[in-house]
């Protein structure tokens, strides 16, 4: 009776331990995974601060541009109006002209 229990604490003892060594060899190997898992989620972190800086320094540049594309619109519609005012002063001048050709040639 002393030799079947020893035999079975054997076998207990030898599963206890063969087990022990499989969940310290799974602990090791999902602990490398995590480790690299969180490698990759600094990297991946490091990709999403990069992108978002680049977002930004695009968002703020076409906020320039748009800007810059609003001075310009202004400008030319300035340039257009005194274009059109120039060109009436013109059309008054050359009739003020032909007024002071025809009195001219009226006194002559």
């Amino acid at each position: 009776m002393d030799f079947i229990i020893s035999t079975v604490l054997a076998i207990l003892l030898l599963y206890f331990i063969s087990s022990t060594n499989a969940y310290k060899v799974m602990y090791k190997k999902i602990k490398e995974e995590k480790e690299i898992i969180d490698e990759e989620v600094l990297k991946l972190e490091a990709l999403i601060q990069r992108y978002e800086k680049q977002v930004k320094i695009g968002t703020n540049s076409l906020k320039n541009n748009q800007e810059n594309l609003q001075v310009a619109r202004d400008d030319l519609q300035a340039l257009r109006l005194e274009n059109i005012t120039l060109k009436n002063k013109i059309n008054d001048l050359q009739k003020r002209n032909e007024e002071l050709f025809a009195q001219v040639n009226a006194i002559i």
